[in-house]
C-alpha cells in the first residue's frame, strides 16, 4: 500500500512539474508594450524666471515601453524595460527684448529605464495556458522639459533654443500581469505596474510622477 502512496505521489509531483514548466533556463525574451500611464497632477502654471509657463496635461497618458528578459530557470527571470510618455505641451509666456511679449511651446517627457526581477509560479496550468508572473525591481526615471522654440533663460536674460530642465529620480517599482502564447515563441503581454516617482526638483512645476501603468503588447521567445 505505501508503495502505491509513492508511485502515485511522484507521478502527482511529475504531472505538476510538467504543468508548472515554463521557457527553459537560458530563454531570451523580447518584446513592446503599449498602453495608459496615470497619476494625479495635471494643467499647472508656475513661474520660471520673468516667464509664465502652463503644462497642460492630462492624469492619463500615452505610453510604450520595450523590454528583455532573460530566464535562470522556468519560474525566475531577470527583466529590464524602458519606457517613455509625454506628461503634456508646455505653453513659455514672457517678454523678449526687441520683441515684447512672446510665446514659445515644449513639452514634459518621462523616461523610466527598470531593472528587476520576475517569477512565473503558475505557468501553463490556467485557461488558455496562461502563464501569469509577478516582478519588481529598481529604477532610473529621467525627466526632461522642452521647448520647440525657446525658453527664458534668466541668467541670460533672453530666451535659448534647448532643454529648460531635466531631473533624475532613483526609485522602485513593482506588477505583474500575464503572458497568453499564441504559439511556442510568440505571446500576448497583458500587465499593470506602479512606479514610485518623486523628483526632488520639478518637471514643468510637477516633481510627483508617481502613477499606475497598464499595458497590452507582444513577446518573443527565444528557446534554447
Amino acid at each position: 500500500m505505501r508503495k502505491f502512496a509513492v508511485v502515485g505521489l511522484t507521478l502527482l509531483l511529475l504531472t505538476s512539474s510538467a504543468a508548472l514548466a515554463g521557457p527553459p533556463a537560458g530563454t531570451w525574451v523580447t518584446g513592446a508594450r503599449m498602453g495608459l500611464f496615470t497619476n494625479s497632477q495635471h494643467d499647472v502654471k508656475f513661474q520660471n524666471g520673468s516667464s509664465q509657463v502652463t503644462l497642460f496635461a492630462h492624469r492619463t497618458n500615452f505610453y510604450l515601453e520595450g523590454f528583455v528578459d532573460y530566464y535562470f530557470t522556468s519560474y525566475l527571470a531577470a527583466v529590464a524595460n524602458v519606457g517613455t510618455y509625454s506628461k503634456g505641451d508646455i505653453r513659455y509666456d514672457g517678454y523678449v527684448a526687441g520683441y515684447g511679449n512672446a510665446s514659445f511651446l515644449g513639452s514634459a517627457s518621462i523616461y523610466p529605464i527598470q531593472l528587476g526581477l520576475r517569477v512565473s509560479p503558475f505557468t501553463n496550468q490556467l485557461p488558455l495556458k496562461m502563464m501569469p508572473y509577478a516582478e519588481a525591481g529598481g529604477a532610473l526615471v529621467i525627466g526632461k522639459e522642452t521647448v520647440a522654440g525657446a525658453y527664458y533663460d534668466p541668467y541670460l536674460g533672453q530666451f535659448t533654443d534647448g532643454t529648460l530642465n531635466s531631473e533624475t529620480d532613483w526609485t522602485w517599482w513593482a506588477g505583474g500581469g500575464t503572458e497568453i502564447p499564441l504559439s511556442p515563441k510568440i505571446q500576448i503581454d497583458v500587465m499593470g505596474k506602479y512606479l514610485d516617482n518623486q523628483f526632488t526638483g520639478d518637471i514643468a512645476g510637477i516633481h510627483d510622477y508617481a502613477g499606475f501603468q497598464v499595458s497590452v503588447g507582444v513577446a518573443f521567445h527565444y528557446l534554447k
